[in-house]
């Protein structure tokens, strides 16, 4: 069916008039005529008779009236919702993290977004830093926030939020607010996280680099959160978020301790894969957390 003539006779059926529809198309008059007699050949129908110096309607006209209206609003909504798509009004967004962010900063920007974008449908994911740069790379999520320094092939990353990681200790530790050697604080009982996560890779290593042993009187616990907790109930040491501690340790509830020549940089970083073209609606959620950061 041709659809530029069922467009018109469309608009004709709505007027009731070839000539009012000639004048809002900016066409003339025997173009419209044209146009509904080229239709009315196709369908082998009469579709409109004259009446006085407006139209009427057949009742197979009716009928096409009816049906044309509905697809004509149909185009309109999908034009719409393609459009929604495209500027990202619309669509999917599906984020992993690993704990810090998802229980500190992202909560925040996800309440924002989804303010200003409802029909955007937003999904958070959340696990350590192995398991979140795997769900990046794997096209399950479109961008991806971890707390790690090195660079993982086929990720492009951006700074938001600058952070470190410090060791904890029960508030009333003998080492709490105190400088230690780190050969000392490795003696104490230790909790750490579980295998995959940057702060265990990070007590590990400060071992290696310094020729010392791994703490022996070990927890594993999975999650910052939970080893923070453990902590607080009066086990050992961590090794954890500043950020995640601030209030705590501004509370007195958990205890600082300064080790010897010991500085670990822990910054919060967004993840998208390298060399892609980012979906609207993910360059519109990180347009709208570099907006919030550059205003705090």
């Amino acid at each position: 069916m041709n659809l530029h003539a069922l467009r018109i006779f469309t608009r004709v059926a709505r007027s009731g008039s070839v000539t009012r529809t000639a004048e809002s198309l900016l066409i003339s008059q025997p173009a419209v005529t044209a146009q509904l007699r080229k239709l009315e050949q196709e369908i082998g129908m009469k579709l409109i008779t004259s009446k006085g110096r407006s139209i009427q309607l057949t009742e197979a006209g009716e009928l096409l009236a009816g049906y044309s209206k509905r697809l004509f609003a149909l185009e309109a909504e999908i034009e719409t919702k393609m459009d929604d798509f495209s500027t990202g009004k619309r669509g999917s967004l599906r984020i992993c993290s690993t704990q810090l962010p998802a229980s500190t900063v992202l909560p925040r920007w996800i309440v924002k977004f989804k303010q200003k974008y409802p029909l955007v449908d937003v999904q958070l994911y959340k696990g350590n830093s192995d398991w979140t740069y795997q769900r990046l790379l794997d096209y399950s999520v479109h961008a991806a926030f971890v707390c790690r320094e090195q660079q993982e092939e086929g990720v492009e990353s951006y700074t938001l939020v600058d952070d470190e990681l410090i060791f904890i200790v029960p508030r009333d530790h003998r080492f709490a607010r105190k400088e230690v050697s780190l050969e000392e604080l490795m003696r104490e009982p230790f909790i750490l996280r579980e295998k995959g996560s940057a702060t265990r890779g990070k007590v590990i290593n400060l071992c290696e680099a310094a020729n010392l042993n791994e703490p022996k009187s070990v927890i594993q616990i999975e999650g910052m959160s939970e080893s923070i907790e453990a902590v607080k109930a009066g086990y050992g040491a961590a090794l954890v978020s500043a950020l995640a501690v601030k209030k705590d340790l501004h509370n007195g509830m958990l205890g600082r301790v300064f080790v010897e020549d010991v500085f670990i940089k822990h910054p919060i970083k967004l993840c998208t894969r390298s060399n892609e073209e980012l979906s609207s609606a993910t360059a519109n959620f990180i347009s709208l957390i570099k907006d919030e950061l550059a205003n705090t």
